[in-house]
């Protein structure tokens, strides 16, 4: 497993941040880092796997990846997103301590299944057209000027963060559009058996409007989507508790542990036991 290290990323040594952005993120082997990282989601979607905790991320979502993390992204369409990574060891110039405002963002992460909130449109493109002036400053004349404009941008990007958490709200009940409500909707009831006809009329939207749009956001059917994600959330159940197969099939949306066994050999060429043993080797 790689360990990405600082001096492939910040620019000088005095440089206490960095920032870049990857446009539709491919999938990614499994990795850690020597440092911490903020990212936001840009536009797009796809599953974010850390710790063997699978999070099902879209446009405005953002979450915090620390230092001693180990993180991947798995089945994604056109991910685009936002990477501010922090040297541990480094001081800002300016900001005195964002430590407190890392923290807002860090404790986020752990309700980000259970109570999950979005950026608005216009926060969000604030915050991208903060990152696009960022990085368009950056050249080899790092004076005071420089950082005083960097860490500027970046303290406004953490209190967009730390307030749009403030407002403790889910993200079904701030989206812009009814897309994103049902996008939410998905991804906290995957495990039922969804009524699209029935999501299709309460969203206010046309059942072949609905299909374009999954397509779109995710690259493939709402059926087939929501067999990809139970299948990353049993996996996450099989290499993070001792439940059994039968268990974590009924508790994922599966009838039968059977079934399960089937889909997720196809997804993945091996099945829950031997998924489970080999999660046992690794951490052993």
């Amino acid at each position: 497993m790689e360990i990405k290290q600082p001096e492939d990323f910040f620019l000088t040594q005095e440089h206490a941040f960095c920032l870049f952005m990857l446009d539709k993120q491919e999938m990614a082997d499994m990795h850690g880092h020597d440092f911490d990282e903020l990212v936001i989601v840009r536009s797009g979607s796809g599953f974010h796997i850390i710790n063997d905790q699978v999070q099902l991320i879209g446009q405005g979502d953002f979450f915090f990846v620390s230092a001693n993390d180990i993180h991947y992204y798995e089945s994604t369409n056109n991910l685009s997103l936002i990477n501010l990574l922090f040297h541990k060891q480094r001081h800002f110039r300016f900001i005195q301590s964002i430590d407190e405002l890392l923290g807002v963002v860090r404790l986020h992460r752990k309700n980000f299944t259970h109570h999950n909130v979005c950026l608005s449109e216009s926060e969000l493109a604030r915050i991208v057209k903060l990152t696009d002036e960022l990085s368009a400053r950056r050249d080899d004349n790092y004076d005071a000027v420089y950082f005083s404009a960097a860490e500027a941008a970046i303290l406004e990007i953490m209190s967009l963060l730390c307030c749009c958490l403030g407002r403790k709200v889910d993200r079904d009940r701030t989206a812009d559009n009814c897309r994103q409500k049902m996008f939410s909707y998905v991804r906290k009831n995957y495990t039922q058996n969804i009524n699209w006809d029935n999501l299709c009329e309460d969203s206010g939207m046309a059942k072949r409007t609905m299909f374009r749009f999954f397509k779109q956001m995710t690259g493939t059917t709402p059926e087939k989507f929501q067999q990809i994600y139970r299948l990353l959330k049993a996996q996450e159940l099989l290499r993070t508790t001792d439940r059994q197969v039968n268990e974590i099939a009924l508790a994922c949306g599966f009838v039968t542990a059977s079934r399960l066994t089937e889909s997720y050999k196809k997804r993945f060429y091996r099945t829950p036991s031997q998924e489970r043993h080999l999660s046992q080797s690794i951490s052993c």
